[in-house]
């Protein structure tokens, strides 16, 4: 019989340490960000914005400074264009340096125009708002209040998370070091989730989310549907303590004739699992047997010896366990007459395989 591996886990796979002080820290940080953004940055943004609405023609002519409030109408006749790569700048160069040597523009805009084309520009506050002539007219996009409450929203949400790490490692502290802590993905869908409806949100009601009925309404509605996925997140994430298989009821299963594969893996090499081929564990109509496929069949299966078999401790699934066990599978240690054994599974499959194991001996 082959000879079991040493459990000890590579350096690559220590446990990483729990302390929740770092996603205190991170989410700290962001929410601050968050927090900056919808004090300022929105308003900021919301009054530029009402400011370019309600801005009307210059009743004479007006040199384009940073003062001017009213839009200035000025000719002119482009020079040339020069068109950036996407995320560059691009450039409209205007005949003589009138009204100005040149303008930022769009990279389609800048594409569109021709050298010689003559064009009425519009500015405000110093800016060239409107470009138009030859056909063709290009407009500046003006920031929303909404654009900018929506990147606030986001940093608000990763705020979330870093505070859901926080929370689970508290949580689970008492645990053994070695030990794998649950997944945060729960809590990463339930942000997701929220995201879902508060994204929108914001962007559409970015300066009256706490008076128009209609984003109250809103986020009412969310906030219970954030809630119960909060909920849901909770509970999926709770630590699962492994329970004696002996007195976990009977075994789903018992009794039964036609083959069930179940997902399990022996963690070490042995006669009946060389090389770790085994995937799936096969029960009923005959002897429990390591399959390296889900089934059906016992195609290369390999019968377990059940009678050298005998469970030391059922415990959760720790750090030297390999990468390759899930998160929230249990393992059983066994010993295979005097070698030590590992066999992990999902908590419900690894009862009811224990168990079968347990009617076989019989």
């Amino acid at each position: 019989m082959a000879q079991a591996r040493s459990h000890r886990p590579p350096e690559s796979h220590r446990a990483v340490g729990r302390s929740w002080i770092g996603p205190v820290s991170v989410c700290t940080l962001l929410l601050s960000i968050a927090v900056a953004m919808a004090w300022w940055i929105v308003p900021a943004v919301s009054a530029e914005e009402r400011a370019w609405k309600a801005a009307v023609p210059c009743t004479a002519p007006v040199r384009p400074t940073k003062d001017s409030a009213c839009l200035a109408a000025w000719q002119a006749v482009i020079a040339r264009t020069v068109a950036g790569r996407p995320k560059q700048p691009s450039w409209m160069y205007f005949t003589d340096g009138r009204p100005l040597e040149r303008a930022d523009v769009s990279m389609d805009a800048a594409e569109t125009f021709r050298s010689g084309d003559k064009v009425e520009l519009i500015f405000w506050r110093g800016k060239v708002m409107t470009v138009s002539g030859a056909g063709h007219v290009w407009h500046r996009h003006v920031p929303t209040p909404g654009s900018a409450a929506v990147p606030a929203a986001a940093f608000a949400l990763l705020a979330g998370y870093s505070g859901a790490l926080a929370l689970l490692r508290l949580r689970c502290r008492r645990l053994p070091e070695d030990e794998i802590l649950p997944s945060a993905a729960p809590f990463a869908a339930a942000l997701v989730g929220t995201a879902l409806w508060l994204l929108p949100l914001c962007y559409l009601h970015p300066t009256d989310l706490f008076t128009s009925p209609t984003a109250i309404t809103g986020a009412t509605v969310g906030s219970l549907i954030t809630a119960g996925l909060f909920a849901w997140a909770w509970r999926a994430t709770r630590v699962r303590t492994p329970e004696d298989y002996r007195e976990a009821g009977e075994a789903e299963g018992a009794g039964e004739t036609a083959e069930v594969f179940l997902a399990a893996r022996f963690l070490d090499d042995t006669d009946y699992n060389p090389n770790g081929f085994g995937t799936h564990i096969v029960l009923g109509d005959g002897p429990p047997a390591v399959t390296p496929h889900p089934g059906p069949g016992r195609f290369a299966a390999r019968p377990v010896p059940v009678a050298r078999l005998t469970v030391r401790t059922v415990r959760r699934a720790r750090v030297g366990d390999g990468e390759g066990v899930p998160r929230d599978w249990h393992v059983a240690e066994l010993d295979d007459a005097g070698i030590p054994v590992r066999l992990a599974a999902a908590p419900a499959n690894l009862t009811r395989i224990l168990r079968a194991l347990d009617r076989a001996k019989v």
